[in-house]
């Protein structure tokens, strides 16, 4: 696996725990996020943030 790969992984990991919060989370239904909520899509928006920059890079 290569570094891009993984930091693929690591992004659609991050998204799938925070889907699976905001499934499972009233707060994040009915207002903007709760705290977990907000941590866990800036933890999905750095990971993919990573992986994006991981890919234009010349290897």
């Amino acid at each position: 696996m290569n570094a891009t790969t993984e930091l693929d992984a690591r992004a659609t990991e991050a998204y799938a725990v925070y889907l699976g919060h905001l499934y499972g989370c009233r707060p994040c239904q009915d207002e903007d996020e709760c705290a977990t909520g907000a941590r866990l899509r800036e933890t999905w928006k750095a990971a993919r943030n990573r992986s994006l920059r991981a890919g234009r890079t010349p290897a």
